[in-house]
């Protein structure tokens, strides 16, 4: 058996969802352009939405609902062994120390099937845009 077919991740495999709650201000870009160069990480998302009170305090009236702020939701599934090292990694590169800098979440997955790019394949035109 090859080096690579051995050290190749099990399909359908124990993994962990990393879910992060970012602020909208770029942090998630970076974050997803480290994961991919520095990491190895290929089974990412991002997407916006709506979010009340996550990233600072809100007031509001009584019988209102405060005033929504953008926010970013990034998602990672992780091998399970290797989950804890790259959350820690993953607090510390996103800031999430900060104050307002998000929220990091781990949860189990049942299994997942990991995303292998070939080699040599090139990274969409703008990828590396910050």
């Amino acid at each position: 058996m090859s080096t690579a077919a051995r050290d190749a991740p099990v399909l359908g495999s124990a993994a962990k969802l990393l879910s992060c709650i970012l602020p909208d201000d770029g942090t998630e870009h970076l974050l997803l352009l480290w994961l991919r160069d520095q990491q190895g990480v290929t089974r990412a998302n991002s997407v916006y939405c709506r979010g009340h009170s996550i990233l600072r305090e809100a007031t509001a009236r009584p019988g209102k609902l405060p005033e929504p702020s953008l926010v970013r939701v990034v998602t990672i599934v992780v091998e399970a062994g290797e989950a804890d090292a790259l959350f820690d990694r993953i607090y510390r590169q996103a800031n999430i120390h900060r104050p307002g800098g998000g929220s990091l979440i781990m949860t189990p997955l049942t299994c997942a099937t990991p995303f292998v790019l070939p080699v040599g394949v090139a990274n969409e035109p703008g990828a590396d845009q910050e």
